[in-house]
């Protein structure tokens, strides 16, 4: 799907200079490439809404079990008490000691069917909770796969898409844009050939290492459209750096991709930082080479750090980038 390519997400980092609008306004608003950003946030809902809904639904099942063995327990010991208050004062009979067990016995119950009460009590007041939440989480998710069809019926009549992916590689027009909503600032795509002695295209083979330590280095993708990306399998919590100098041109959630930043060096060239766990820069931050981007998170099983190296909507081999 669209939305999940990391290429969309570089090409509206570019549009924003024409104008594209924050993920929250109305459906009008929203221009044909801004609806992949839309349509992945409005996902991340549902997926989001969907788990909440299963939770509910699984306490619902235990609290009526819990119920169902509460409610049992109570009559039975109501019954109990019933029968040995029945007796009256037969227990003077048998003495002193029997009246005082007699008496123990009628308190135990007692103090026991009180507390029976009190769990029935909690138990049916959170049985209400959890179906006045259930029924605002499907009243949400319907919301937002209403607002899901929205999109992605406009998503499929509205100019941009892959053609305006094509345009923006030839063009290059977009100016930088200072984005108040926090998302993305404008960046420009440029054509004109690098001196390869400058800039980006000068640091082939020696970017440096955005994870050290003990690590693993293994070949990964997070879209089977995109191109090649590694893993740089590490630790939860281990530091996440600048591979070259940049500015963030994206901090967010994205996709596939978790917690991501998008560094841009200039002329064209990405870096792309996946997984991440905490964050530590913001859209429109310069950052200079080995600068903390933030620390690796544990949402994946092993942990690590994705990283892409990017020319516009290219992927280019990271290794050969990193000098691995």
């Amino acid at each position: 799907m669209k939305s999940r390519k990391l290429a969309t997400l570089l090409v509206l980092c570019a549009l924003l200079g024409l104008g594209v609008p924050a993920a929250h306004g109305e459906l009008g608003a929203v221009s044909g490439i801004g609806v992949d950003v839309e349509i992945a946030r409005v996902l991340d809902e549902i997926e989001s809404g969907t788990a909440r809904q299963a939770r509910l639904a699984e306490e619902a099942q235990a609290l009526t079990s819990k119920r169902a063995h509460t409610h049992d327990t109570l009559k039975a010991r109501v019954r109990a008490l019933y029968r040995v208050t029945r007796a009256g004062m037969a227990p003077v009979a048998g003495g002193f000691d029997a009246v005082r067990q007699h008496v123990a016995r009628v308190r135990r119950l007692t103090s026991f069917i009180r507390n029976d009460a009190s769990e029935l009590k909690r138990v049916e007041l959170r049985g209400g909770a959890i179906r006045n939440e259930s029924g605002a989480v499907t009243a949400e998710l319907a919301r937002a796969r209403a607002r899901l069809a929205s999109l992605q019926e406009h998503d499929g009549t509205a100019a941009g898409g892959n053609d305006m992916m094509q345009v923006l590689a030839q063009s290059g027009t977009a100016a930088p844009h200072a984005n108040g909503n926090g998302g993305f600032y404008g960046i420009r795509f440029s054509d004109e050939k690098e001196d390869p002695g400058t800039g980006f295209e000068a640091l082939r083979g020696k970017l440096a290492a955005p994870v050290s330590g003990d690590l693993r280095v293994v070949d990964a993708r997070r879209d089977e459209s995109d191109g090649p990306g590694i893993e740089l399998q590490a630790p939860v919590g281990t530091s996440v750096r600048a591979a070259a100098a940049g500015r963030v041109a994206f901090a967010d959630r994205y996709g596939s991709y978790g917690q991501l930043v998008i560094l841009d060096h200039g002329d064209g060239y990405y870096t792309a930082y996946g997984g991440l766990g905490a964050v530590e820069v913001r859209v429109g931050d310069d950052l200079s080479v080995n600068a903390r981007v933030g620390s690796i998170g544990g949402e994946r099983s092993p942990s690590g750090l994705f990283f892409e190296v990017r020319k516009g909507t290219r992927t280019l081999p990271p290794r050969a980038w990193l000098g691995l």
